[in-house]
């Protein structure tokens, strides 16, 4: 049983596309020391072109060397609900998943070795595998994600994406957000590695020393920034 919740990290951010607010996410990190576990709680609010709200909640577990072992991703439009958990034993080295609407639940089982990480739709999860991951120097590092394309029906089970990452600089002493300097990493994330032809925009990431919590993304015209972030002590 889970006695002490330590909230570590209380923040916010807006998705601009554009420059036009579409998005609110507000989350917090929680530390459970007597399971030797961190949380991430997500609650993404979004509004549709119909006017009705999407409401994207998330919950995104990880052991004390921040691998992420469980994922439960809930979504409501309307009248429509889809819930997805994802339950990685890492002993055992499987990855359960099941997926719910108000139809009914699909369930899928697959060997997945710890070399995996969990996605989710929060962007305060995004960067959470820089803590564990181990980082080439000399190029890019591939990263393999684990998630779904499946959003109101299951169409298919989780399936593995690599991406490939590149830590521009460590540290960034003079990134600068609403007029405040910041001391970040600036990372970048690629489809493909150096070893191919294609010339390729990355997405840029400036990701804060506080636990792996990114302050801002930017990929062409969209762009998620940080509007506060409270570390409680």
């Amino acid at each position: 049983m889970m006695t002490n919740a330590l909230i570590l990290l209380e923040g916010s951010y807006t998705y601009f596309q554009k420059d036009v607010s579409f998005s609110q996410e507000d989350f917090k990190l929680v530390h459970f020391p007597d399971i030797s576990s961190y949380h991430i709680y997500s609650e993404v609010l979004s509004r549709t072109e119909s006017g009705e709200f999407l409401k994207v909640i998330v919950r995104f577990e990880m052991n004390d060397h921040f691998i992420p072992n469980f994922l439960r991703i809930e979504k409501s439009l309307g009248n429509r609900y889809a819930q997805e958990v994802f339950k990685f034993d890492l002993n055992a080295q499987e990855l359960k998943y099941s997926f719910q609407n108000t139809q009914n639940t699909q369930e899928f089982t697959r060997p997945l070795n710890a070399k995996h990480y969990l996605t989710s739709p929060a962007f305060a999860t995004s960067t959470i595998f820089t803590l564990s991951k181990k980082f080439d120097a000399t190029n890019r590092t591939p990263v393999a994600l684990i998630g779904t394309s499946n959003e109101w029906n299951y169409e298919n089970p989780p399936d593995q994406k690599v991406v490939f990452a590149d830590f521009k600089i460590r540290d960034l002493s003079d990134f600068k957000l609403n007029n405040n300097n910041l001391s970040a990493s600036h990372l970048c994330l690629y489809e493909f590695d150096t070893s191919s032809s294609k010339p390729e925009v990355p997405v840029e990431i400036f990701i804060s020393k506080h636990y792996g919590i990114p302050y801002q993304l930017v990929q062409g015209d969209l762009k998620i920034v940080i509007q506060n972030l409270k570390k409680n002590s």
